[in-house]
């Protein structure tokens, strides 16, 4: 069993016993000795808290994530309404991909910067991006200026999904930990139904006001958490100051905390590697181009830099080498990036093969693919309480992997067109339970390593699924790119072959031709088979994620959760901070009996 504690021991064996690990002694490096200010912070504001402030502050997180979800889920709807203004709006495709690979490039520095800077900082931080997101989108007049605020809008929709995140290992035991990491998913089960209607109403007065409306609500809820947050930081620090244990800030100590060098390194690898991919497989040449391979070449010595960076001359390294020496995390994300690979082969165009080879209307086609985040929603809450109950996660995970399994079986099987829609329906439930389910990941990464380093690995793991869907997408891209146009010009008759190129390049044009015409049947036809490719692709993918699941370790969560040191009241550990109270006040009393006696 992997060894967990709060604070940095010298060279462990991962798979060293408690008792052993607790014999281990050693003088702690400078590095050790100085702990980044946000987690500092942390400590104290742990045990400033109580269950009272904890429950204020979950209200208010789960009320913003309801809003988060609902925003995201929205906006989309009003970008067909947006580009409409734009005589530029060709670009935008452009923007999306960006704006994805920016989200993923994005989690390691927001959650280094919160260990460093503070919780309440990097939320307050992620609240302020977003509204200025919100407020240039509804009131952009140029497609550049568009543009910029969705760069600023993912920016702080992803750091505010992170640092909730985060404040669920922040604020629970590990009993109870997969619950809360739930929560901040769980709206999803409501807000992808009502997505629809409430976009429908809002395009009806104006889509400007769908970003708007959010600019006022975002703020607004995240108010009563940040106010909490900050009173609770604010006694924190005076309990510090008060024991001798305060150190102000030292800003150039900060920055260096936050290890530049190797952020630079990292988010210089991913997007030379993973905007390029993306904007690549849309058009086949492009890989040809010599800026292309120069992006690709450099992005990957970025990567290759990056851990000879970090393991022998970085002083506060973004990845501690105890994290990468534990199968569970390695194997872990590992498993995360394949399988979303793979999941994103098949969502990235489900709905144009619902549209137009199953022939359903916009309203049906995206509840058909709605299953898939609200199944992921449904699994990921049920699943934490399975791993509360038995106390192991393993195998929970790996089911969670077997559903995907099935689910895109099921899916290849039944994809042909209108003819077996409920099975399709099944076989999408059960895909996005599974993907609800393997999140957990998350709560192994996180029982895998320090609470001070449960930051980084929560980013890791959503970099991870991030990036798996970005190289989903690329592939998804890529074949639909390359296959479509020769399944067309090997399926329509004589008399349409000319339209192949518009039938390609728009549904709209594609869904002209009536249903039941050679024409349509033709383009079904087109449709089904090079989908099919797609989920066979993914089904492959997925099955590799199984497998690598299979060597993670299963964790005794009752070992890790007494191992742990929470500082304060958590959920699950009320009694933390009555236990700690007790402990200062003997000691006042043991120190005071000297001067009595005297």
């Amino acid at each position: 069993m992997a060894q967990v504690t709060d604070h940095k021991d010298p060279v462990i064996d991962v798979d060293a016993d408690v008792a052993d690990v607790e014999k281990v002694t050693a003088m702690p490096s400078e590095t050790d000795t100085v702990k980044p200010a946000g987690l500092a912070d942390l400590d104290g504001i742990q045990r400033s808290w109580s269950l009272q402030t904890l429950i204020v502050i979950w209200t208010f997180a789960l009320l913003l994530s309801f809003s988060t979800n609902l925003n995201n889920q929205t906006s989309a709807s009003f970008t067909s309404y947006a580009t409409s203004e734009f005589s530029s709006a060709s670009l935008l495709g452009t923007i999306t991909v960006v704006q994805a690979v920016a989200s993923s490039v994005a989690l390691q520095p927001l959650a280094r910067l919160a260990d460093v800077y503070g919780r309440f900082e990097m939320f307050s931080f992620s609240v302020v991006l977003i509204t200025i997101g919100e407020i240039m989108t509804a009131s952009s007049k140029t497609v550049s200026v568009y543009a910029g605020a969705q760069v600023f809008w993912a920016f702080g929709y992803i750091g505010i999904s992170l640092m909730l995140q985060i404040l669920a290992g922040d604020t629970s035991d590990m009993y109870n930990r997969a619950i809360f990491s739930a929560i901040p998913i769980a709206p999803s089960i409501i807000t992808c139904w009502i997505a629809g209607p409430v976009a429908s109403g809002i395009i009806k007065s104006t889509w400007r006001w769908g970003f708007g409306m959010f600019a006022i609500m975002i703020p607004a809820l995240s108010l009563p958490l940040l106010v909490s947050l900050y009173v609770n930081k604010r006694k924190g620090t005076q309990l510090r100051k008060a024991e001798g244990t305060y150190v102000p800030v030292n800003h150039l100590q900060n920055f260096l905390q936050l290890d530049p060098l190797g952020l630079l390194l990292l988010a210089a690898g991913l997007s030379l590697l993973l905007i390029p991919i993306s904007l690549a497989s849309s058009n086949t040449n492009t890989w040809k181009t010599g800026h292309t391979i120069a992006e690709l070449v450099v992005g990957g010595v970025c990567l290759m830099a990056l851990p000879l960076w970090e393991m022998k001359w970085a002083r506060w390294p973004v990845f501690p080498k105890t994290i990468f020496n534990n199968r569970t995390v390695v194997f872990g994300l590992l498993a995360m990036v394949v399988n979303y690979a793979g999941l994103y082969l098949l969502q990235s165009y489900l709905l144009y093969y619902e549209m137009v080879a199953a022939d359903l209307s916009v309203n049906a086609a995206t509840n058909l693919y709605m299953l898939i985040p609200f199944g992921g929603s449904l699994g990921q809450f049920l699943s934490g309480f399975v791993v509360k109950y038995l106390k192991r996660y393993k195998w929970v995970v790996v089911s969670g992997y077997a559903a995907i399994v099935l689910g895109m079986g099921l899916s290849y099987k039944y994809i042909d067109a209108r003819g077996q829609m409920a099975k399709l329906v099944v076989a999408q439930l059960i895909t996005g339970l599974g993907a609800g389910i393997i999140a957990t990941t998350q709560f192994g990464i996180q029982a895998s390593v320090s609470q001070a380093e449960m930051a980084t690995g929560t980013a890791l793991y959503t970099t991870a699924a991030g990036v798996g869907n970005a190289i989903g997408s690329a592939a998804a891209g890529g074949i639909w790119s390359t296959l479509l146009p020769r399944r067309l010009l090997a399926n329509l008759p004589a008399d349409a072959v000319t339209a192949a190129a518009e039938i390609e390049g728009s549904i709209e044009v594609a869904l002209s031709y009536a249903w039941g015409t050679p024409t349509r049947d033709a383009i079904n036809a087109s449709y089904t088979s090079v989908f099919r490719t797609m989920i066979l692709a993914g089904l492959v993918l997925t099955a590799v994620a199984f497998l690598i699941s299979l060597l993670i370790k299963d964790q005794d969560i009752k070992e890790v959760d007494e191992s742990r040191d929470y500082k304060g009241i958590v959920i699950g550990k009320t009694g933390a901070v009555d236990t700690l109270k007790n402990k200062v006040h003997v000691g006042h009393d043991v120190k005071s009996v000297p001067a009595e006696s005297a």
